[in-house]
């Protein structure tokens, strides 16, 4: 999951500074000017799979709601106080994983995590929480709160068709990879493994693999999908550029000085899609960087 931390004050920003150094983030200090805070995040909303806000709740509140669509597609928003006492999972806390991070951003700084789903409070497992977990997307939307009610309840609920249906399709997984010049096919596949491993998932889920132009004749790379049955996708720098930029992506001198651009795994494989949400953010392996996107 790729996180965006927003502090707007010097002791937001040592508590932000605290959260990334444990579990990543990147953090944006915007003050407290509501209406450029209010601009910033429209722009990044779609761009981040969750928000860390380190302020009021309320500032948030008006800050996100012009801009919530759907508990399927929105990203997870936690809210935090600034002595760091309370972690609140305020929007998308199970498809979106708000409440999942909470527990992670709570236990980081020993803080306690403020949690009000309703399968959640009850300790009862969800319908999309579950889905989320496997990589699964449940439709149509309106079949999970009866799902979920159902489960509340007491009631038994089964896998199989019933009145009340909800679908999981599995989400495609994309992996974006970069690679030293000469990587062979069996490191490119020690990395895409170890990746896999991170994320709980098999190798065998990966649907597609993606790159920069330049690795176009990659042997190591080529071979690899060949073995392994995979479509690979290039895309040039200026394509590349454009999703660095939009995505607010972090990146290399050294690859940008070799490259043009300094992030091929990220960059290539949120070129595939229309929308999506991180699974792993560019990791490094052994001469191989790898990035594991989920398409919305």
């Amino acid at each position: 999951m790729r996180a965006a931390i927003f502090a707007v004050t010097d002791k937001g920003l040592e508590l932000a500074e605290k959260i990334s150094s444990n579990i990543g983030g990147k953090i944006f200090i915007k003050g407290r000017d509501f209406d450029k805070l209010k601009i910033f995040v429209g722009e990044v909303f779609k761009s981040f799979d969750a928000l860390i806000f380190i302020c009021a709740a309320g500032i948030v509140v008006r800050v996100i709601a012009p801009l919530i669509v759907s508990k399927l597609s929105d990203p997870a928003v936690i809210v935090i106080d600034e002595r760091g006492k309370n972690v609140i999972s305020l929007l998308s806390g199970h498809v979106g994983g708000a409440n999942d991070l909470t527990l992670k951003i709570s236990r980081a700084i020993n803080a306690n995590p403020v949690i009000t789903t309703a399968t959640d409070v009850e300790e009862k497992f969800s319908a999309d929480g579950l889905a989320n977990r496997l990589g699964l997307r449940p439709e149509p939307k309106e079949m999970i709160q009866a799902i979920n009610t159902a489960i509340l309840r007491g009631e038994e609920v089964f896998l199989t068709a019933g009145n009340a249906r909800l679908n999981l399709f599995p989400q495609k997984l994309i992996a974006g990879i970069g690679c030293r010049r000469g990587t062979s096919a069996a490191e490119i596949s020690r990395a895409i493994t170890a990746a896999c491993d991170l994320i709980n998932q098999p190798p065998q889920r990966i649907n597609l693999l993606a790159s920069v132009d330049v690795k176009r004749d990659e042997i190591g790379l080529l071979d690899f999908a060949k073995t392994f049955g995979l479509e690979i996708k290039f895309f040039g720098v200026d394509e590349l550029a454009k999703k660095i930029s939009e995505y607010k992506l972090e990146e290399s001198d050294f690859v940008k000085k070799i490259i043009g651009v300094g992030n091929i795994c990220e960059a290539s494989a949120l070129c595939c899609v229309g929308g999506a949400k991180f699974a792993l953010p560019k990791t490094k392996f052994r001469g191989v960087t790898v990035a594991l996107i989920w398409e919305k």
